[in-house]
């Protein structure tokens, strides 16, 4: 069988349920797919952007359209750059960065805490974290979750 493990947040009591995420639980399954990399949007902290960081709700790439096909590359190049360093207050409602600083743990169920049961009753924010995951990561399908809704609150 083997040990299976949520990722909780004691302090503001939410959890992310690894198979809302459509993965598996057990640690090494955590550590060799993507659904282990969502702690990169959660303990995200910064005031500031930059290039490759998360952009807020809308994309931070600047896309080449119909609007902006005469820029040179360059021009392009200039305008993301020119984005380096500005406040991007995110906000609250946000799950980007919203775990930065907070009591943390992936919790096994044979730990003997019991906060694994305890996380039933902590709000799942799976869904939330899939949309704004997706939202970041883009087209690359590759890397994006799916959502799963399960009974991981009422059958464990």
């Amino acid at each position: 069988m083997g040990q299976y493990f949520k990722a909780i947040n004691l302090d503001k009591r939410e959890v992310v349920c690894p198979w809302c995420l459509n993965g598996g639980a057990k640690l090494w399954e955590w550590t060799a797919n993507r659904q282990g990399a969502i702690f990169t949007l959660l303990l995200r902290q910064s005031s500031a952007t930059g290039g490759g960081d998360y952009g807020g709700p809308e994309p931070q790439m600047i896309e080449l359209t119909s609007d902006n096909a005469a820029e040179t590359l360059n021009e392009l190049m200039a305008k993301g750059l020119a984005r380096e360093g500005m406040d991007m207050p995110i906000p609250s409602s946000s799950v980007v960065g919203r775990w930065a600083g907070d009591r943390v743990a992936l919790v096994g169920d044979y730990d003997a805490s019991g906060l694994y049961k305890q996380a039933k009753s902590f709000t799942n924010i799976s869904e939330q974290l899939v949309e704004e995951w997706n939202r970041f990561i883009g087209d690359n399908v590759n890397l994006q979750l799916t959502y799963n809704p399960c009974s991981c609150t009422d059958s464990e």
